[in-house]
């Protein structure tokens, strides 16, 4: 007799139990009466204490009933008298048996397989009856009970209320700075730049007189918005302070707000007595919540704070609960940072903390070893609002308790000795300590390693406190014994970190100086190189580089945060090149290549690094054979010093859908790697993880992050692929790859390995054609092996004065721009200069070799696919290059156009497609020093027959307009080149002709190559 599905669920609901001890979870199993309404008996129900009701309905294969079973269920009430318990069922869980388990021959034989590992499927129905989604869209997942248990949990997640808690925050932090801004105005512009100054935000005063001018209005509106925006950060902290207080209510005789009010004077919550019951939490634990909150708080007027407390509680008692299952107040605190933009400073979305944390940590240690999570040290260099040291640490306890462990039991000791988080925002310090003390509120600890990092110089002040001022009005700054200008970095002071040193983490001269106890006294932490077992970050990007209009304003964008001196930023860029000499932090990648030197030189070995970074960190720097530049530093150390070496990244056409984080126009890669343990030998391979969109919540990333790790560990040999598997989807796929240490590591946001891997194989001399089975052999070379890239325009210009249009007479003249309006350049392979050139008084010989460089043959370096149609373009004279178009120059003419001719053939834009940074929407970019790494036909190699052929082929459409390179596909031109190069070039056949044609579509389909653009293969 097969098993009987009661005795079944008896038995999952018997082991959920078992392994959710601690957790406060009730699961039991056929609760006749425990729905309001018909058929209230559902197959298990889970009853929490710290979030809604869930109900589990289980059938046997094939379960042909199951999805009605979970319809009955979904959106009703729980009947308290039978059930414990209030709420509504949002999330029903469906479960389908295998057949090993309705074999059994009693429940306890089920138990035992289901305790050893034995499979289970299962999907997540939410919402309501009448609208609900599912998850995975169609087919099931499969995993163990314990893997079941871990779906549960996010599965469980209360969307709209979040959602609600989110806007109520939103609303309540807007009105509450309403009232702070009237409070601060006119002559209490003190109360303004008081808070301004807690939060190391701006507070500009506001201008004397009514603005006159377009540019007064600007400033005037960009003036009340960085107050605004201090505002409601002044507001958000005290809001989720007071959140935080309601979750304490009753611990060590601690107070509701409502209690507070009630015994208060005229039964109204002011400052003094929200505050009095703050500073009895102080005497207790939790400085770097209350503290902040405390002495923002009594900086407000109090005819302000009676206006606005009331609606704070509200604020706060609507998002308390929530608050302990998401980062709402994270979610609203990064919108408030006003100086993020020249931070660089991006929120991660919650999906992609927790892809990342899954991703990162390990599950095959200890787990069930108390000790294995109580010193599993997690850092975040840059932490922000801490999103990302909280999906790491909640996936250690996860782990954890899936080995039967509590890891409540070791939350105070992770909090004092194995958290670190660091950030130059005090708001952000405060941030993070409210949620990773809200993983166990009533833990008590002594003490956080959430590290508050001073940043820009020391001013001098006169005996009043006043900053004293340059000629310029500049604050002048403290030198050291040498006159050199003492500044402060950040976490940046970690890149020369080579001892253990001990850091204060909220030092006296800041406003969160005090002890977990209440006495002023530094806090110190030991920092100590090479000691995390994981470093996981979304690093600032910003360059100290201003060659873009990007910061007109700013001389150094990368230290121009909370209104620095050209002085100090001067300062603080020469403190940083010092600092990271000897690292692969460099200076031209940006912070992000910084924050990752810190982060190799902070963990240990055989622990893991987890950053998110522009996707440039794997496309872009170079090596040209004599010089490893920028982010190439970074592939050859984990190339080098790594294995177990993961890159994710998102095929899609818009940068937006392809990054990581909320809000930056970058596209982003996620990389994962193990430092070298001892004396073990790196691998030089990593896996390549192409998702095809990003997960859309926590549930998605974590399954995702569990369908790839399954995938990846699938993989054994070099150039092999795998599909990854969500349900019966495939959401991306994962190929292993070799990796070379001075290369661009190039599959990032492909859609189509194949495609990858045929143009990868092509650039090794081997041209693999879509329905051809053996290899054909083209002759491939590097542009730097039989070619000269010229200078960059940077160099141009130190010789040259540029001027507009060019002509006949025109005696240097230049290829400098990308087609302006109502011209025909470059649409075709011939192309007119531009822009000419006029010597420099006094740099005669520097022009002269310069213009020594000139050349016909010209790259595009700025290759926009869904807009130019040329890679390369050739000037009937010879032209000195620009911005855009740096020279090429072979031995002869004719060399020149053979290779113009196999740049703009679909092989060549190939080519240059994937050693391209793909960082924004349809556009491929290179540098002057990365040109010489392009693998293109060896012209060199051809006799003179096909040299012939090919300087034929490009007298012959030279002048012929082409679409787009992204509309290849038909594009007449284009293919007509195609065939010539194929057949009178290469000598092939015309079943080649067609297979470059399917090659071609494919590319033409790559979410990189059309961008936003509808004009894809199919299209019209």
């Amino acid at each position: 007799m097969p098993l009987e599905e009661e005795q079944l669920n008896g038995r999952i609901a018997s082991l959920i139990g078992e392994l959710t001890t601690g957790l406060d979870w009730t699961a039991r199993e056929e609760l006749g009466g425990a729905l309001r309404g018909p058929r209230t008996k559902p197959d298990i129900l889970i009853t929490r204490e710290d979030g809604p009701p869930i109900v589990l309905e289980n059938e046997y294969h094939p379960a042909r009933t199951l999805y009605d079973d979970c319809l009955r269920s979904i959106g009703r009430d729980l009947e308290p008298a039978v059930a414990g318990a209030t709420g509504q069922v949002s999330s029903v869980i469906a479960i389908r048996s295998p057949r090993i388990l309705r074999d059994c021959a009693t429940g306890d034989e089920a138990r035992q397989l289901l305790a050893n590992g034995a499979p289970l499927e299962y999907a997540v129905y939410q919402g309501s009856a009448a609208r609900h989604t599912r998850f995975p869209e169609s087919g099931y997942l499969s995993g163990t009970i314990r893997n079941l248990l871990e779906f549960i949990r996010p599965a469980a997640e209360p969307r709209d209320a979040i959602a609600a808690a989110v806007r109520a925050l939103e609303v309540g932090t807007q009105n509450a700075a309403y009232l702070i801004l009237l409070s601060a105005r006119g002559e209490r512009n003190t109360v303004g730049r008081s808070i301004g100054e807690l939060l190391r935000q701006p507070w500009p005063s506001p201008m004397s007189k009514p603005p006159k001018t377009a540019k007064e209005r600007q400033q005037a509106q960009a003036d009340h918005t960085a107050r605004e925006q201090t505002a409601k950060m002044c507001a958000a902290i005290i809001i989720n302070a007071m959140a935080y207080q309601q979750n304490l209510i009753g611990y060590e005789g601690i107070r509701s707000l409502e209690q507070v009010r009630n015994e208060t004077l005229g039964g109204r919550l002011t400052a003094w007595s929200v505050t009095g019951e703050w500073d009895n939490i102080l005497r207790v634990n939790y400085w770097p919540i209350f503290h902040i909150a405390t002495l923002l708080l009594v900086r407000i007027p109090p005819v302000a704070t009676m206006g606005m407390l009331p609606g704070m509680l509200d604020t706060a008692n609507a998002i308390q609960e929530v608050i302990r299952q998401s980062d709402v107040a994270g979610t609203v605190f990064q919108r408030l940072i006003a100086d993020r933009q020249t931070l660089a400073t991006y929120y991660t979305r919650p999906e992609s903390t927790a892809l990342a944390a899954y991703l990162a940590i390990p599950e095959n240690l200890d787990w069930g070893n108390p000790d294995t999570l109580r010193n599993y040290r997690i850092a975040d260099y840059a932490c922000g609002t801490g999103g990302l040291l909280l999906a790491a640490y909640q996936r250690a306890r996860d782990l954890h308790r899936r080995h039967g462990g509590d890891p409540d039991a070791a939350h105070a000791y992770m909090m004092e000795n194995t958290l670190t988080g660091c950030d130059i925002m005090p708001a952000a310090v405060h941030l993070t300590s409210s949620l990773l003390s809200f993983v166990a509120s009533h833990q008590v600890y002594n003490g956080t390693r959430c590290i508050l990092y001073p940043f820009g110089g020391i001013k001098h002040t006169d005996a009043r406190g006043r900053v004293l001022t340059d000629s310029d009005g500049n604050p002048t700054l403290e030198t050291d014994e040498n006159g050199v200008p003492v500044v402060h970095l950040g976490s940046l002071e970690l890149l020369s970190l080579n001892t253990t040193q001990h850091q204060v983490v909220l030092p006296l001269n800041q406003q969160m100086a005090i002890g977990a106890n209440g006495e002023r006294k530094p806090i110190e932490v030991e920092m100590a190189p090479m000691s995390q077992n994981l470093v996981i970050m979304n690093p600032p990007f910003t360059t100290p580089t201003n060659h873009s209009a990007d910061h007109v304003d700013t001389k150094n964008p990368a230290f121009a945060a909370f209104g620095t001196s050209p002085a100090e930023q001067a300062a603080m860029e020469r403190k940083t090149r010092r600092l990271g000499r000897g690292t692969i932090g460099d200076g031209y990648a940006g912070l992000g290549s910084q924050f990752a030197a810190i982060a190799n030189n902070m963990v240990k070995p055989n622990g893991h690094i987890a950053l998110i970074l522009p996707i440039s960190a794997m496309v872009g720097g170079s090596y040209d054979g004599k010089i490893v530049r920028s982010w190439q530093k970074f592939r050859r150390l984990l190339a080098e010093h790594y294995n177990d070496i993961m890159v994710v990244t998102i095929a899609r056409p818009t940068t937006w859908e392809s990054a990581f984080s909320a809000d930056t126009h970058l596209a982003e890669v996620i990389v994962i790697a193990r430092r070298l343990d001892t004396d073990e030998e790196p691998e030089r391979r990593a896996c390549f993880v192409n998702l095809k969109e990003r997960p859309g919540n926590k549930l998605e990333a974590q399954e995702t992050a569990r369908a790839i790790r399954n995938a990846v560990a699938a993989l054994v040999e070099p150039d092999t692929d795998i599909a990854i598997p969500v349900g019966d989807s495939e959401v991306g796929f994962a190929s292993l790859e070799a990796v070379h240490p001075l290369e661009k590591w190039t599959t990032t946001r492909i859609a189509n390995v194949t495609l990858a891997r045929r143009i990868k194989q092509l650039a090794k001399g081997e041209l693999r054609l879509p329905q051809r089975m053996e290899p054909i052999a083209v002759p491939i070379a590097r542009i730097g092996q039989i070619g000269r890239v010229g200078p960059v325009h940077r160099a141009i210009l130190m010789a040259f004065d540029k001027q507009d249009g060019a002509n006949a007479g025109t005696e240097y003249p230049m290829l400098w721009n990308h087609d302006k309006r109502g011209q025909r350049q470059q649409v075709q392979m011939l192309t007119p200069p531009d822009s000419s050139g006029r010597v420099k008084p006094g740099k005669e010989a520097e022009a002269a070799r310069i213009w020594e460089q000139a050349s016909h043959l010209h790259i595009n370096q700025e290759f926009q696919f869904n807009a130019n149609p040329t890679a390369a373009g050739f000037t009937e004279r010879r032209a000195a290059g620009g911005s855009t178009w740096p020279t090429l120059q072979m031995d002869t003419a004719d060399l020149e156009k053979a290779v113009c001719v196999w740049m703009n053939g679909a092989l060549g834009i190939m080519s240059y497609w994937m050693e391209s940074n793909r960082m924004q929407n349809g556009r491929g970019r290179t540098t002057v020093s990365a040109i010489p790494n392009i693998p293109i036909l060896d012209v060199t190699k051809l006799d003179d027959n096909r040299l012939r052929a090919a300087v034929q082929i490009y007298d012959d459409l030279c002048r012929e307009a082409m679409l787009p390179a992204n509309e290849a596909w038909h594009d007449p031109v284009r293919q007509e080149l195609d065939r010539r190069l194929l057949t009178e070039v290469l000598a092939l056949d015309d079943a080649a002709v067609e297979q470059l044609g399917i090659l071609r579509n494919q590319w033409c389909l790559e979410p990189t190559v059309s961008g936003t653009k509808s004009t894809a293969p199919g299209s019209d």
